[in-house]
């Protein structure tokens, strides 16, 4: 009776804390005039702010370039790419070559600030519910970082966060695709 108990009491919280992060497309017809303005004086708002200094924080281990396979980022003044890991289907423990991969982000991630912060994003295919797939997310994350802290980055740099099957790199429906939705990015914060 105890463990019924126990149970009912995880599958109610994994039921109310495990909705997966889904892009919510917004039809702009819809849109009021009011939320226009809201969005209209938020911008010149934002234009009015001094950003003398965001280019030389953006500079510090941040700025990020996007390619198809990971980010370009500035440490330390040069410019480093930062690959995804990829996983097998169903998959959140990394092969050979990803062990390599991580071992090769790791050595580049050594020269970050001490106060910049990696955050790793697990992603997955469209196949599985949300719930297995916002844990499968999270368990690539966890591998990729339980890897990069073997290779020395310090574990209390990392922060984890899973987007399940909800945003992926491509959409078409075919092993090619669906195989680069079988990743891990590391995205580094100031």
């Amino acid at each position: 009776m105890k463990k019924i108990g126990i149970y009912s009491f995880l599958v109610a919280a994994v039921l109310f804390t495990g909705c997966s992060q889904k892009n919510v497309e917004m039809d702009g017809s819809s849109a009021t005039e009011q939320n226009q303005s809201a969005v209209n004086n938020s911008e010149s708002s934002l234009d009015s702010i001094d950003n003398s200094n965001v280019q030389e924080d953006t500079l510090n281990d941040t700025l990020a370039q996007k390619a198809d396979n990971g980010y370009y980022y500035m440490i330390n003044g040069k410019k480093v790419f930062i690959e995804n890991i990829y996983f097998g289907f169903d998959k959140y423990k990394l092969n050979s070559e990803m062990i390599e991969k991580t071992k090769e982000n790791a050595q580049k991630l050594a020269d970050i600030k001490p106060t910049t912060k990696i955050k790793i994003e697990g992603n997955c295919d469209e196949w599985g519910t949300d719930e297995y797939n916002y844990a499968l997310g999270l368990k690539r994350a966890k591998a990729t970082k339980d890897a990069l802290v073997s290779e020395g980055i310090n574990a209390d740099s990392i922060s984890l966060v899973s987007f399940g099957e909800s945003n992926p790199v491509c959409t078409e429906k075919n092993k090619n695709c669906w195989q680069q939705n079988r990743r891990a990015e590391h995205k580094l914060l100031p």
